[in-house]
C-alpha cells in the first residue's frame, strides 16, 4: 500500500506536537458525546475497552478527548501489587496515601531514615513495622522511585514545551538503582529495581544508555506491564533520535502486548515517509507484529486497507474490530446526514452516497467468517446494507449474528435497534400491517430507550428521530396531515384553521387504536395547547369573545399568570420594572381576556370611553413583543419565547395596529388637554416600534442597520406643538431621552 500525500503530510505535521516527550499526551478536546445524536452503530458494544479512545471521533482521542492518565494510568495496580507483596504489613490506605501522595515525601524519607539511619520517628500514628524486611524493602525502593519520580513528573503545558525546564536524574542515582537491580535477588523487587533503570536512563542526560541495559538486561525480566513500558521508552529514544523506523516497530509491539498503553503508543506512533512504515514491516518477526503495524496505521489513514492488510495477515486478529467499527461509524456520518424531501428521494441519496467497495468487502468478510467475532461483521454488514436498500440481505446476515452475539444488555439492544431500522427502512407505505410489524420495536425506542442512564454508550437517539421522520414522510405522501404532524412537528401547522380542526378532532377522539395511542405519545402538542393557540390568535385578530371560550377549553388559561398588570402603559417601557411592581390584581390568561371583553362591551355603550379605550389601547400594547405581558403569547405552539420572532408571527407580535386604534379613540373621547397629551404619546410609541419593526426585526441579521434609534416622530412634533403647556408633557421630558434629543436637550 501506498501512503497518499494527505496522510503523510498529516503524520508529519503531527509528529511536530508531540516533541520529544513519546510517553505524555498532550491533545486538547472536550468531552465527546456528539455522535450518540448522529449514529446507530454503538461500537463500545464489541470492542475491548482498551480500544475505546480509538473508536472513531472528531476529537484526538473518542469519549476522552485528550488523555489525562500520563502519571495515574498504573496507579491501581501498583498498590495492588505492592498490597500483594506487603502482605497487609502496611495497610492499604497507608500504602496508597504512601505511594501516590506528594505530600508523602517527608513522611516516607523519615520512615527511611528511621529504618536504615536509626533516627527518630516522626510519624509513629500510622504504626509501621519498620523491622520487618519487606516493610524495609519498600521503604528502600520507595526512597530511590521518588527521587526517579520528581524527573519524569515535571508538570507543564503542551504551549509553552520548549521554555520548560529539563531536570536530569543524576548518573549516581542510576548507579546505585541498578546496583539494587543486580544485587537483589527477590524477584518481585528485581522487576521493579529494573523497570527504574530504565526510567532513570530515559529522563537522564543520556536517554541513549536505557537501549544499552534494556538488550543487557531484557531477558532477566518477565514480559509483563513493566517490560512493555520500558520499551516504550526505548521506542521513545529511537524516536528522538530520529530513527522512526525502530520507534514506530516497537512501539507497534508495545499496541500489540500492552492494552494499557494503546493511548500512548497510537498518539506516539507517526511514520514520516512511506519508507519508514516498510521498513518498520520489515523488522516485524511475525504476522501478528505485522498486523499491529496495519493497526496503528488504520488509526490514522484508510481503516479499509488496514483492516485487508490485517486480514491476510491475521484474520483473527483483534485488531480488527476496532478499525471495524471506526470504518461503519465514519460511513454512517456521510449518511445519516440526509434530510427527507421523501422517503423515495432519501433511499436514493444514501444508496448513491454508500461506499460500495467498502460494503462489498465487508460483505465479503462477513461471509467468510474467519474472523475472531463473526457475528460483529454481519452485524456491520448488515447495517450498511440497510442504506443500500438489500433489506432480505441485512435481515440474513442479523439472523445470522443473533444466535452468537454476547449476552449483554448492550448487545441485544444494538441488534435490535439495528433489525427495527431494517425492517422501517422495508415500509413504502403505512398501513395496518407495517404498523404490527413496527408498534412493539417503536415503543421500545420511543418510551424504554430514554429511561437510561446517559452516559451509557448505546446510540438509540439518531434513530429515534429519523425514524419519526421516515414515518412521517410517508404519511405526508399519503396525504394524511395529522399522523404527518403527530410523528414530526411542523411549526407551520397550526397557522392553518382546518389543521387545528383536523388534530382537535383526533385528539378528542375516544377510541384510538395502539398505534395513534403511540403517535399521541410522542406528540408534545395536548388538545390544551391547540385551544389556548386558537385563543391567543384570536385575541390579535380582536375576536376577544371566541378568544375567552377557546381559553376557557384550556388548562393554560388558568394556569398561567401575566407576569406584569397588562393595562398599565407608561412614558417608559420597562418591562422588568413592571414585572417586579406591586400588581393588586394578577391576570392569568383567561382573566385578562374577560377584561378586555368586559371594558370593550362599556366602549360599545358608550360608558367611560376615554378611560376604558385608554386602558384597552394599553392592552393591546402590552400583548405586543414590545409589552409587558409577552408572556400572554408564550405557548408551546406558538414559541416565540425569545428575540427573535419568526415571519409567520411578526404580523400579530410587532403589530401595535390595533393598541393604536384604541389610543386614538380615547383622544377623541378625551376631556382636556392632558388626557390627550397621553394618547398622543402613547400613539408615538406605536409609530416608534413600527420603525422598529421595520428597520430591526425585519433585517435582523443585516449590519447597514440605521445607526439612530429614533427619528422626528409626528408624535413628538404634535406633542410639542400642541401641548408643551401640559404636566404630562414635562414628565415626557424628565423620562424620555428620545424626546429630549428631539428637544436638543443633552
Amino acid at each position: 500500500m501506498m501512503m497518499s500525500n494527505s496522510l503523510k503530510k498529516w503524520l508529519v505535521g503531527f509528529s511536530l506536537l508531540t516533541g520529544v516527550t513519546y510517553t505524555v499526551i498532550y491533545a486538547c478536546a472536550d468531552d465527546f458525546w456528539g455522535y450518540r445524536y448522529q449514529s446507530n452503530f454503538t461500537p463500545e458494544t464489541y470492542v475491548d475497552k482498551s480500544y475505546t479512545p480509538l473508536l472513531f471521533s472528531d476529537e484526538m482521542f473518542y469519549s476522552i478527548g485528550h488523555d489525562t492518565e500520563y502519571t495515574s494510568r498504573f496507579n491501581n495496580d501498583i498498590i495492588q501489587e505492592w498490597d500483594g507483596y506487603l502482605d497487609g504489613k502496611i495497610k492499604k490506605e497507608d500504602l496508597t496515601y504512601l505511594i501516590l501522595k506528594d505530600s508523602a515525601k517527608a513522611e516516607l524519607n523519615n520512615l527511611y531514615e528511621a529504618a536504615f539511619a536509626k533516627k527518630s520517628l516522626n510519624y509513629a500514628d500510622r504504626k509501621i513495622a519498620l523491622k520487618d524486611k519487606k516493610v524495609k524493602n519498600f521503604l528502600e525502593f520507595m526512597y530511590y522511585a521518588k527521587m526517579i519520580e520528581e524527573h519524569a513528573t515535571v508538570a507543564y503545558h503542551y504551549w509553552d514545551y520548549e521554555s520548560r525546564q529539563v531536570s536530569y536524574v543524576a548518573p549516581e542515582v542510576i548507579r546505585d538503582v541498578e546496583n539494587k537491580f543486580t544485587k537483589t535477588t527477590d524477584a518481585f523487587l528485581k522487576n521493579r529495581y529494573w523497570f527504574q533503570v530504565m526510567k532513570a536512563c530515559f529522563y537522564s542526560d543520556s536517554p541513549q544508555q536505557a537501549i544499552a541495559f534494556f538488550e543487557k538486561t531484557k531477558a532477566q525480566v518477565p514480559q509483563n506491564v513493566l517490560y512493555y513500558r520500558a520499551l516504550s521508552y526505548i521506542a521513545g529514544v529511537y524516536y528522538k533520535d530520529k530513527d522512526y523506523v525502530k520507534s514506530n516497530y516497537l512501539y507497534s509491539v508495545v499496541f500489540d502486548k500492552c492494552p494499557q498503553l494503546r493511548v500512548v503508543t497510537a498518539y506516539s506512533f507517526h511514520p514520516q515517509e512511506q519508507s519508514d512504515f516498510d521498513a518498520a514491516l520489515q523488522l516485524a518477526k511475525n504476522n501478528d507484529e505485522k498486523a499491529a503495524l496495519w493497526a496503528l496505521l488504520g488509526y490514522y489513514a484508510d481503516e479499509r486497507k488496514a483492516i485487508d492488510a490485517i486480514y491476510q495477515l491475521n484474520p483473527k486478529s483483534e485488531h480488527l474490530e476496532y478499525l471495524l467499527t471506526r470504518l461503519v461509524n465514519k460511513e454512517e456520518a456521510e449518511l445519516n446526514g440526509e434530510e427527507f424531501k421523501s422517503v423515495k428521494e432519501y433511499k436514493k441519496v444514501v444508496k448513491e452516497k454508500l461506499n460500495k467497495e467498502s460494503l462489498a468487502f465487508l460483505n465479503k468478510i462477513a461471509g467468510e467468517e474467519k474472523t475472531l467475532k463473526p457475528y460483529l461483521w454481519n452485524i456491520a454488514a448488515g447495517y450498511l446494507n440497510i442504506f443500500n436498500g438489500d433489506y432480505t440481505l441485512a435481515e440474513k446476515q442479523f439472523s445470522k449474528a443473533e444466535s452468537k452475539t454476547p449476552k449483554t444488555e448492550l448487545s441485544a439492544k444494538q441488534l435490535r435497534l439495528l433489525k427495527l431500522i431494517n425492517t422501517l427502512s422495508r415500509q413504502n407505505a403505512m398501513n395496518a400491517d407495517a404498523e404490527s410489524k413496527l408498534l412493539t420495536d417503536l415503543n421500545w425506542l420511543y418510551h424504554e430507550c430514554p429511561k437510561s442512564d446517559y452516559y451509557e454508550p448505546f446510540r438509540y437517539t439518531k434513530a429515534l428521530g429519523w425514524s419519526k421522520k421516515y414515518i412521517a414522510a410517508l404519511y405526508k405522501t399519503q396525504k394524511n396531515g395529522v399522523m404527518t404532524e403527530l410523528f414530526d412537528r411542523d411549526n407551520k401547522y397550526y397557522l392553518t384553521g382546518a389543521n387545528q380542526e383536523a388534530m382537535k378532532t383526533f385528539l378528542m377522539r375516544n377510541k384510538k387504536s395502539p398505534w395513534e395511542q403511540l403517535a399521541v405519545s410522542i406528540y408534545d402538542v395536548t388538545l390544551s395547547d391547540i385551544y389556548e393557540y386558537q385563543a391567543v390568535m384570536s385575541a390579535y385578530a380582536n375576536k376577544i369573545e371566541q378568544a375567552i371560550a377557546f381559553m376557557e377549553k384550556s388548562e393554560k388559561g388558568k394556569e398561567v399568570i401575566l407576569e406584569g398588570n397588562p393595562f398599565n402603559g407608561k412614558i417608559r417601557d420597562c418591562n422588568d420594572c413592571d414585572h417586579q411592581a406591586y400588581q393588586k390584581v394578577k391576570y392569568t390568561k383567561l382573566s385578562f381576556l374577560q377584561k378586555l371583553k368586559e371594558m370593550q362591551d362599556k366602549v360599545t355603550k358608550g360608558e367611560e370611553v376615554y378611560s376604558n379605550s385608554l386602558l384597552l389601547a394599553n392592552a393591546f400594547y402590552n400583548m405586543t413583543y414590545y409589552g409587558n405581558a409577552r408572556s400572554f403569547y408564550y405557548s408551546n405552539i406558538m414559541d416565540q419565547g425569545g428575540n427573535y420572532i419568526d415571519e409567520d408571527y411578526k404580523p400579530y407580535l410587532l403589530n401595535p395596529a390595533l393598541a393604536n386604534s384604541y389610543y386614538k379613540k380615547a383622544f377623541e373621547a378625551a376631556a382636556n388637554p392632558e388626557q390627550k397629551a397621553k394618547c398622543v404619546y402613547m400613539m408615538t410609541k406605536c409609530e416608534r416600534n413600527v420603525f422598529y419593526t421595520d428597520n430591526y426585526h425585519t433585517n435582523r441579521y443585516d449590519y447597514r442597520q440605521p445607526e439612530v434609534h429614533f427619528l422626528a416622530w409626528n408624535g413628538f412634533k404634535k406633542l410639542k406643538a400642541e401641548y408643551s403647556n401640559t404636566q404630562y408633557y414635562k414628565e415626557v421630558i424628565n423620562e424620555c431621552g428620545y424626546f429630549q434629543k428631539y428637544l436638543g436637550m443633552n
